[in-house]
């Protein structure tokens, strides 16, 4: 089937256009609107007069193709600026011609009709040129497949993004129609491909049920009264030729269920499939009256291999396998694999369109925003730099009290020496062998010294409070009558030892709590001594050296 001849393609017909005369209003808008002189814009206008100028007269290959979606681009950037709605300010009367029914002038005043109308061609032109190829190679097959993707995404933009009010072809119907009829040709164009490279037949039934699907939805809509009265003759044409296929690719479908039958020994289903085929076919044959040679011979090639594998299915059967036929109803439908899809399309895509011919035409209210923007930017930048100001402060002051220099910070080889400062307290040390054994000796005195005092005064404290007591209970015991314990010179040495005790008591808190942090600071201090009184490498370890993160240079 892979040499079977190409069937003929649906396409459509470009949209011509009248003379479409913007750029008046497009100059007293910018005066208007934006405040700046119009004749800044001259060469821009220029530019997309001649835009238009090719457009109209699009050449009718891929570079046409380009042509179109550059136009409809900048006439996408052009409306975003300057509304040329019906209604708006900047409208402009436009003209063009639809091709459906009859040739009809239709005369409306809407800058968008004009860029619906721009993107309807480039969906056109896909579906002409793909339609133009006539697919006997692989690469025609590609492109053929491409074109009509992209004739669909074209026409689905439309339906998605515009009114349908503007012409009968831009109706909600006739758009669906036409991207059912394009993915159907794509799909068809695929199944060319799959039947060329020899693909499994279960694979190519279902590439086959898919472009019958994608048919039977258009054909829907070509039976629908309000289409058909939108398209008037054409209608007839095109239903004829898509029911014609529906059948066609139907018996193609099940052609190739048959030779999967065949492969897994399923003699049986393989006659019904085949002989369902062979029905099918001749169904299309029936429809194709009046259709041209090219579909004629592609029937005739397609009914000797079917009508050939059917005979050779049904000897075979009632000669060698003797299996039952089984019924249409009673195997499995084949489902279709839909391996086409609308391309997507980006009417602002910069590798299409070109830059923006008019970005520089910037509203007033942009440009307020913008100032404002500005302001807001300048005030957050000097609060960012005031609080990196006093940061840079904070440190430097930290910096300073650490006493370091910003030159030796940077210089890690210093750190591999012992500092000068270090070496002479060292030096000092080394000529007083003794001197953490002399201190702790005398810690230990002190030690003593103050654990005699503790006594002493203990002692006297112990002596006064006894004598006071005893006078208590002499004078508990004989009243008024016992007089005075001690004469009046005693009592007053007494006194003097008690007020010599208390100053005496407080000192020696004071130099408790002195004696407490003298011992603190030994304890703290006694290994850094013993470091600096030992070996230099011993030192040189223990002194800290910087840790550099990972990626520093050391």
């Amino acid at each position: 089937m892979e040499a079977v001849p190409r069937m003929p393609m649906i396409w459509l017909d470009l949209k011509e256009a009248g003379e479409f005369q913007f750029s008046p209003s497009v100059r007293q808008f910018i005066l208007k609107n934006y405040g700046e002189n119009p004749d800044n814009y001259n060469e821009q206008l220029k530019k997309l007069e001649t835009l238009r100028q090719s457009a109209v007269n699009v050449t009718r290959d891929f570079e046409g193709c380009s042509t179109l979606r550059k136009y409809f681009g900048q006439l996408h950037y052009l409306q975003s600026r300057v509304p040329m709605g019906t209604g708006q300010e900047a409208a402009v009367p436009i003209s063009w011609y639809t091709h459906i029914h009859t040739q009809t002038t239709v005369r409306v005043i809407h800058c968008c009709r004009k860029a619906a109308s721009s993107y309807f061609s480039p969906g056109a032109l896909h579906s002409m040129l793909g339609a133009m190829d006539n697919r006997v190679s692989e690469e025609g097959m590609k492109v053929s497949c491409t074109h009509f993707q992209c004739s669909a995404g074209a026409f689905s933009y439309l339906r998605d993004h515009f009114s349908h009010s503007f012409s009968v072809d831009m109706s909600h119907q006739i758009l669906s129609l036409n991207i059912n009829l394009m993915l159907g040709q794509a799909q068809e164009c695929l199944l060319e491909k799959s039947m060329l490279d020899n693909r499994k037949s279960f694979l190519v039934a279902r590439i086959s049920a898919q472009v019958v699907d994608y048919y039977k939805e258009a054909c829907r809509a070509l039976e629908n009264s309000e289409t058909a009265s939108m398209l008037g003759k054409i209608q007839k044409d095109w239903k004829k030729l898509v029911q014609m296929k529906i059948y066609y690719f139907a018996a193609i479908a099940h052609l190739h269920m048959g030779k999967q039958a065949e492969e897994q020994q399923k003699y049986g289903e393989r006659l019904a499939y085949l002989q369902s085929s062979l029905d099918k076919l001749n169904e299309a044959i029936k429809l194709a009256k009046g259709q041209p040679d090219s579909v004629q011979e592609a029937l005739r090639f397609t009914m000797d291999v079917i009508g050939g594998k059917c005979s050779s299915a049904k000897k075979d059967n009632d000669f060698i396998y003797h299996e039952s036929v089984p019924s249409m109803e009673t195997l499995t439908s084949v489902k279709g694999a839909p391996l086409v899809k609308a391309l997507p399309v980006n009417p602002t895509d910069p590798s299409v369109t070109g830059p923006d011919l008019f970005a520089k035409l910037v509203p007033m209210a942009a440009h307020e925003a913008s100032s404002l923007y500005s302001e807001e930017k300048a005030k957050l930048l000097r609060d960012v730099v005031a609080k990196v100001d006093s940061k840079n402060e904070t440190l430097e002051q930290f910096m300073d009290s650490l006493g370091l220099e910003p030159e030796s910070v940077d210089n890690l080889d210093m750190y591999n020496h012992i500092p000068p400062v270090l070496m002479e307290k060292c030096a000092a040390l080394s000529v007083r062998p003794d001197t953490v054994k002399s201190l702790v000796q005398s810690m230990q005195g002190l030690s003593g010294v103050f654990t005699d005092v503790e006594s002493s005064l203990r002692e006297i404290r112990d002596v006064l409070e006894e004598d006071e007591a005893g006078e208590r209970a002499l004078l508990e015991a004989c009243g008024a009558a016992a007089g005075k314990v001690h004469p009046a010179a005693q009592a007053q040495a007494l006194a003097e030892v008690r007020r010599d005790l208390e100053k005496y008591m407080e000192a020696h808190e004071k130099a408790s709590f002195t004696n407490t942090e003298l011992h603190r600071a030994m304890n703290l201090h006694i290994s850094n001594l013993r470091l600096l009184g030992g070996p230099l490498d011993s030192l040189k370890e223990a002194l800290p050296r910087p840790q550099l993160s990972e990626g520093e240079p050391a």
